[in-house]
């Protein structure tokens, strides 16, 4: 059966000049250069509909029962292997002898799903057209990721993030200093512009050109929160720059339970690969 047009199987890299180590002219950092707006599942079930000739209402309800099941199959204690996707639910945490004997206290054990790509998965990204085209060298901080602490450097294992939580920015040119009174870490509800927290430099250790560290603010409300960096630092350079510069994250983090589809927005790689949470 022909493949949908919809997608063109191509992949443009951005390549920046990296500026991250001494030594290094000439040579360039590479990531994928993600589309603007994510796809939603009715989305992929409309170009399955469209490739099949089906109805996209009885391709919606298929699909969403599928998911259904799947969610259904992990809370159960099953690992679920599909074309694009492994998921297996997996538990953290530490509790006492005499806590065994009573129910679990979710907020001492983490329970969450984690996901890694399925063979066809590996396979379609081993035979996409790969595009390289040249970025200017980042100027300013650079956000790539956030994840919880406790996950941090485990590749395909992700945790939820909540109020009090330790969590990591990962990017780079991070490093927060300055005196201007706007250098720290914010975040802001996605939904309710109105609502943030400021993290000041004070509150942030490790402090890093390319990690900051820091615990969640008690009490923060579950949801999607936009997370933006600023900061007087200049990368390789002991000086700082009159003005701020900022970032902003694209993809929301989300604090709360991490949603079924697997994405929360920041975590991993970040922009090109969403990860947070």
């Amino acid at each position: 059966m022909a493949m949908t047009d919809k997608f063109t199987r191509d992949l443009n890299l951005k390549a920046y000049p990296n500026t991250l180590s001494t030594g290094s002219e000439g040579e360039y950092l590479v990531k994928v250069d993600t589309q603007g707006t994510p796809l939603t599942q009715d989305d992929i079930a409309d170009a399955v509909a469209a490739r099949l000739g089906e109805e996209p209402s009885k391709v919606k309800a298929i699909v969403q029962v599928f998911a259904e099941e799947v969610v259904a199959a992990v809370t159960s204690g099953y690992c679920v292997s599909t074309a694009t996707y492994y998921a297996r639910p997996v538990a953290s945490g530490v509790v006492t002898g005499e806590e065994l004997a009573g129910p679990v206290d979710r907020g001492k054990v983490k329970v969450y799903a984690s996901l890694s790509q399925g063979p066809a998965m590996k396979e379609g990204i081993a035979k996409a057209k790969l595009n390289y085209y040249r970025q200017p060298a980042p100027v300013g901080p650079r956000i790539t990721g956030m994840a919880n602490a406790l996950q941090a450097g485990r590749d395909g294992t992700r945790m939820p993030l909540a109020g009090g939580d330790m969590a990591v920015i990962t990017g780079i040119g991070l490093k927060v200093v300055g005196d201007d009174p706007s250098v720290g870490i914010t975040l802001t509800k996605a939904d309710d512009p109105g609502t943030s927290f400021f993290i000041p430099a004070s509150r942030i250790s490790p402090n890093l050109p390319k990690k900051l560290q820091f615990v969640l603010p008690e009490g923060i409300p579950e949801g999607k929160w936009k997370v933006k960096v600023t900061t007087q630092y200049i990368r390789g350079n002991k000086l700082i720059v009159n003005k701020p510069r900022s970032f902003t994250f694209p993809h929301p983090c989300i604090i709360g339970p991490l949603p079924d589809d697997n994405d929360s927005g920041i975590g991993g790689e970040g922009e090109e690969g969403h990860p947070f949470g």
